[in-house]
């Protein structure tokens, strides 16, 4: 699993190793690149759940973007709406080094 390994009862995080605190499944990650004219949906075929205690997310939405035709020569994802099955979601803006944010 990209953002986490399941043991027999628990989930413990590829990422942090640490047992706890995951969401539901994903549903769906809507990815934002500027090679896309619009946010592209990509469905997982597994049942993914995101560590909460830590960066985890980063890592599943890379992996999921270079794992697709359409979004991996997209270039560089800028952002992502992950969406669980339960309904909630997150909004991930992708954090690079040397990344500025132009003011207004």
């Amino acid at each position: 699993m990209a953002a986490s390994e399941e043991t027999s009862e628990t989930l413990m995080c590829g990422a942090c190793r640490r047992t706890g605190t995951f969401t539901a499944p994903v549903s769906v990650i809507l990815l934002f690149a500027p090679g896309l004219e619009r946010p592209y949906p990509l469905i997982p075929a597994e049942d993914y759940r995101v560590c909460g205690a830590c960066d985890a997310v980063f890592t599943l939405i890379d992996r999921a973007a270079q794992a697709h035709p359409m979004t991996k020569t997209a270039g560089p994802w800028s952002r992502a709406v992950v969406v669980f099955v339960d309904g909630h979601g997150v909004d991930v803006r992708a954090k690079r080094p040397g990344q500025q944010v132009a003011l207004a």
